[in-house]
This record gives C-alpha cells, sequence and structure tokens, in this order.
C-alpha cells in the first residue's frame, strides 16, 4: 500500500526524540484485539530498547474503528489522558483489560487499577472537552489520508520514505526490520 505522498503530519501523542533518525507512527483502535497484541508484545518493548534511548520516535495515533462500541470512548479517554501527562499509564491499563471492558463498556474498571477517582473524574471531564475530541477526529483524518484501511498499523519513516506495516508484528521480527534500517547511512 503506498502511502500519499504530502501527508501532513499531524502532532500526536509522541514519546522519544523528535530528530530520531526513524518514526513509528502507531494507528490503533485499543478495544481491537490486534491492535492490544502489537501494543502489548512490541510497543513495550519497542519503547525500553529504542524510544528511550533516542534511536526511536513513537507517535500514537487514535483510529477507533465504527465497528467497536467503546473504541471512540477510550480513544477521547487517552487523548485526555495524555493532556494530563497519564498515556502511557492509561493507554496500558486500557489495552491490558481490553477483553473485561469490550464486552461490557465499563471502561472505568480498566482505569480504577492506575487512577485515582478524583483522577479519573477529572479525566472524564476532560475526555468531553471540545479539544480533545478534535484530536480523535484528527488522528482519524490523518489516516483516512494515509489511507489506513485496518488496525494495527505502523508508519515507518526513514531518510523520507514512508512505509506502511500492518497486523500485529511480532517484537523480533519488527527489532530485525528497525535494526536494519539502523545499520543503514
Amino acid at each position: 500500500m503506498p502511502v500519499a505522498a504530502g501527508v501532513a503530519l499531524a502532532q500526536g501523542k509522541t514519546e522519544g526524540v523528535l530528530m530520531s533518525r526513524i518514526r513509528v507512527e502507531i494507528y490503533s483502535d485499543f478495544q481491537c484485539p490486534g491492535c492490544k497484541a502489537l501494543h502489548e508484545s512490541t510497543v513495550k518493548a519497542l519503547r525500553d530498547e529504542y524510544v528511550a534511548s533516542g534511536r526511536i520516535q513513537l507517535v500514537h495515533r487514535e483510529f477507533p474503528l465504527p465497528m467497536h462500541a467503546y473504541a471512540r470512548e477510550a480513544a477521547c479517554l487517552a487523548c485526555a489522558a495524555d493532556k494530563l501527562g497519564w498515556y502511557r499509564k492509561v493507554s496500558d491499563a486500557l489495552f491490558q483489560d481490553q477483553q473485561i471492558w469490550a464486552a461490557n463498556g465499563q471502561l472505568d474498571a480498566a482505569l480504577a487499577k492506575v487512577l485515582k477517582p478524583a483522577e479519573i473524574t477529572k479525566l472524564r471531564t476532560l475526555a468531553k472537552d471540545p479539544a480533545v475530541i478534535a484530536q480523535v477526529e484528527a488522528d482519524l483524518a490523518l489516516g483516512k489520508k494515509v489511507p489506513i484501511d485496518q488496525t494495527p498499523t505502523m508508519i515507518v519513516t526513514h531518510k523520507g520514505q514512508m512505509q506502511p506495516l500492518k497486523g500485529a508484528i511480532s517484537y523480533p521480527i519488527f527489532k530485525r526490520y528497525i535494526d536494519m534500517l539502523l545499520a543503514t547511512q
């Protein structure tokens, strides 16, 4: 799948150094089982090995699919959490308990594992802010321009070239790919 030329990159929720040699944008849906698998098996290890060392910039993009009843709400909560400096712990909690809240819509149970009741209230209020909702919409619009046709999709940018990678790619395979890119001058 070619990536649309000239797609402007919105800010996104970023981790790592802006001037890293490689940028990995992850289009994800909190209610998608494949996104959960990618997050738990690959993203966490990627953060530890490459983002923490400044070799990769990681950008999270919300791409809630219409078929997932609670995905948009989860995306808004995650974007609100980013504004409060809690994105990582909230996204980790949402993915960890995905099977439970995806069945009953009770996202607060997952949030309660990492936030105090007053923090959940603050997060829920902020998640209704038009600016937070607009951030989710901006991620969706950007993904449609790329175009993203499934979640998860990672867009790896290296030396100005954008390469889409679809599905829950295992960490050992993704690591080999990243190491190959880093080895090129």
